[in-house]
């Protein structure tokens, strides 16, 4: 007796078991387009995807280059003022004497040149 109300009870959760099995393929069966059409669109963006990523790498390249070329010229201009500087730095000792010595003049040194 114990037995067969074991062996029942099996078979109900076999036969349980096999409409569940039915119902998740059913479901499956009509998710099927849904999964066809995202992995379409999935590899359809892969494909925007690397063209994109190309293009960002071609501009990469063009900014670095563009970025060196503006540091060397920025590395030029510091490099003219410092030396416009350094002759600034010389010239204005003398322009500062030629204003002193011609504040000292008078009219009669002038009259006398």
């Amino acid at each position: 007796l114990e037995t067969k109300q074991r062996m029942e009870v099996g078979r109900d959760k076999l036969l349980r078991t096999a409409g569940d099995v039915e119902v998740m393929q059913e479901e499956l069966q009509a998710l099927q387009p849904v999964l066809s059409a995202t992995a379409q669109e999935a590899e359809q963006m892969m494909v925007v995807i690397t063209a994109d990523k190309k293009e960002a790498d071609a501009t990469k390249e063009i900014v670095s280059m563009q970025e060196h070329e503006a540091n060397q010229k920025a590395a030029e201009a510091k490099a003219i003022a410092d030396d416009a500087q350094a002759d600034l730095d010389m010239a204005l000792p003398a322009l500062d004497a030629a204003l002193s010595s011609l504040k000292n003049l008078s009219r009669n040194d002038i009259v006398e040149v």
